[in-house]
């Protein structure tokens, strides 16, 4: 082989190294979260929201996520994760073990409304339920979320973001045990019972599948009056991305 056709084919080499070594642009990745108009996984996000509340209230309170009685792991759906909220007032970090390829689904800000009432149920109707919920919704102040440390774009007023939701008429079925609804004082309320209808208003995110190693997300939503909020939550989840063990 002559000195050229050597030095070509080494020329070559390396233009290959270079080229394959030159890093994906940012505009060629795509966003961290899906679009609020998208439908991922077979569902709308109100499908979603629906779905994600309806995990929510299924759990004891004796062995709740979002009261950090249970694991945040604990009783995950098979494909799509939801990450807990949090009960009451309070800022929480979490530690979470996620299999890679999964997507997460959480609420930054959410409330629910039915006709659920001690001793005796309210009897609104669901357009009046979605008034109710449009009217308490009308005290959410702020909803943010981080995913390593970079805000998710649109979310700075939780009145007008593109990722408020609201969805409903839907059931939720509690748990057959120690119901939350009871545990927070509607005591009249029993175990195991299907509650119909409800409607939520929230500002929902589905999360793309983050790469294999720790990540961190931060949900913080606000609501109340301005000069005294009345709830405050702030939760951080340090998840660990781990291959599944059935990987080949």
């Amino acid at each position: 082989m002559s000195r050229t056709t050597i030095s070509s084919i080494a020329s070559l080499a390396l233009a290959f190294v270079v080229i394959t070594s030159i890093p994906a642009r940012a505009e060629d990745c795509p966003p961290p979260v899906f679009s609020p108009n998208a439908s991922p996984y077979g569902a709308s996000y109100e499908a979603w929201a629906a779905r994600y509340l309806q995990w929510t209230m299924a759990f004891p309170a004796t062995a709740n996520p979002a009261a950090d009685t249970a694991p945040p792991e604990a009783d995950q759906p098979r494909g799509v994760w939801f990450l807990p909220s949090v009960t009451g007032n309070r800022t929480v970090t979490r530690t979470m073990t996620v299999p890679a390829h999964t997507p997460l689904f959480l609420a930054a800000l959410t409330i629910r409304v039915n006709n659920t009432e001690c001793p005796t149920d309210t009897e609104y109707t669901v357009d009046e339920l979605f008034e109710l919920a449009r009217e308490q919704w009308a005290t959410a102040l702020e909803t943010r979320v981080t995913i390593d440390g970079v805000d998710v774009a649109d979310l700075e007023d939780p009145q007008t973001t593109p990722y408020l939701v609201e969805t409903g008429p839907f059931a939720i079925t509690l748990a057959d045990h120690d119901n939350q609804l009871a545990a927070n004082g509607l005591t009249c309320v029993p175990d195991g019972v299907t509650l119909e209808p409800n409607v939520a208003r929230g500002v929902f995110l589905m999360v793309r599948p983050l790469s294999i190693g720790q990540h961190t997300i931060r949900i913080r939503g606000v609501a109340g009056p301005p000069e005294a909020p009345a709830f405050v939550k702030d939760v951080t989840y340090e998840i660990e991305v781990v291959r599944s063990p059935y990987a080949h």
